[in-house]
């Protein structure tokens, strides 16, 4: 038994190696633990809403880069494209025209000399296939094109814009439109006037806007004193005095429509007739009017000036060009020269009138 006992004890020597093992293994233990910890303190930065913050910032810009050069390297290519597809097409444009200039000899025999030598002479590449197929079929003719300079000058004065013409017949309607029309002249102050576009109806009605006038007046009333007339008069008499105003229509003075009685005929004046259709989208109008003053004289009549928008209100919308004083200017048909509405106001994309049928004005 004491031989067993003293076998099992470890030795002091045993002992120290076990416990030098033992501290070397800590020793690595700490070493790694700390360097681990060093580490995630090292890094702990990236944690921060900061940086990550500045992070995703760059990989969006690196990400916008990268999308935005492919993009402009599509965009090149696509240009690219167009350009080599435009210069392709000129280039047949200007080989079809050398044809065309070629046949315009008168004699057959030089029209085919003319042929074989574009082929040959290589000016017209993409075209010399069909070319050399008429020929080889050694045709006796050729066909003859006509020269620029000879065609018939029936249509030449229409070379420069024939849609911006005028025939006689707009002409007329527009010196008719400007002869209907007179400044009414509303009284502010003492000194002030609001001057507005009026048009003759009959020889004793003047139609224009609702708010051009004070109001409904009746025969008599001292209001009627604070409207005058211009250009409503020949040379060296009296303008005629306003007997009545009627307003027509409904809602505020720019959605209804006046109608002045004159206490006597006008003479040489136009009258201006009230279109029985209804206005349609598309419609082109003439907008005449007078800027303040009854020798003042403009129109409308551009391709812009047609009605673009239909109320479900008698409230028209169009693009014609105005002026001050345009407010109560008819609007007229291009078309016939009559009274389609009356001008009233203008929006920031439009103007805005008020439809009249023959019911509302005579």
């Amino acid at each position: 038994m004491d031989d067993i006992k003293a076998t099992a004890e470890p030795s002091k020597r045993e002992i120290f190696d076990f416990e030098r093992e033992k501290f070397e293994k800590e020793l690595q233990y700490k070493k790694l633990s700390s360097r681990i910890e060093m580490m995630r303190e090292r890094f702990s930065f990236l944690k921060s809403p900061l940086v990550l913050a500045i992070l995703g910032g760059i990989v969006t810009i690196f990400v916008n880069s990268i999308t935005g050069y492919y993009s402009n390297q599509n965009t090149i290519t696509l240009e690219r494209e167009k350009n080599q597809n435009t210069i392709t097409l000129e280039r047949e444009k200007l080989q079809s025209d050398l044809i065309k200039k070629y046949l315009e000899v008168p004699d057959s025999a030089g029209r085919i000399a003319n042929l074989h030598f574009l082929v040959e002479s290589g000016l017209i590449p993409n075209y010399s296939g069909p070319v050399s197929d008429y020929l080889k079929k050694g045709p006796a003719l050729a066909p003859q094109t006509v020269p620029v300079a000879t065609a018939s000058t029936a249509d030449n004065w229409r070379a420069f814009g024939g849609n911006n013409i005028l025939d006689g017949g707009v002409l007329k309607r527009v010196q008719n439109a400007g002869e209907s029309l007179v400044v009414v002249m509303t009284r502010q102050s003492v000194r002030e006037w609001q001057k507005c576009t009026g048009f003759l109806i009959s020889d004793r009605t003047i139609a224009t806007i609702g708010y051009c006038v004070p109001g409904e007046l009746a025969v008599g009333s001292p209001k009627l004193g604070d409207i005058r007339l211009q250009g409503a008069a020949a040379a060296g008499t009296a303008e005629p005095l306003v007997e009545s105003v009627v307003l027509r229509g409904e809602g505020p003075s720019d959605h209804r429509i006046a109608v002045l009685r004159l206490a006597a005929p006008v003479a040489g004046k136009q009258i201006l007739k009230i279109r029985p259709d209804a206005p349609v989208v598309g419609d082109r109008l003439i907008m005449p009017f007078l800027k303040g003053d009854a020798a003042d004289f403009s129109a409308s009549v551009d391709d812009e000036c047609s009605i673009s928008e239909i109320d479900e209100q008698p409230i028209i919308a169009y693009r014609c060009d105005g002026d001050v004083g345009a407010a109560g200017a008819p609007l007229v048909s291009f078309a016939t020269g009559e009274v389609i509405g009356i001008h009233s106001w203008s929006g920031e994309k439009a103007r805005f009138g008020v439809r009249v049928s023959p019911s509302d004005l005579l």
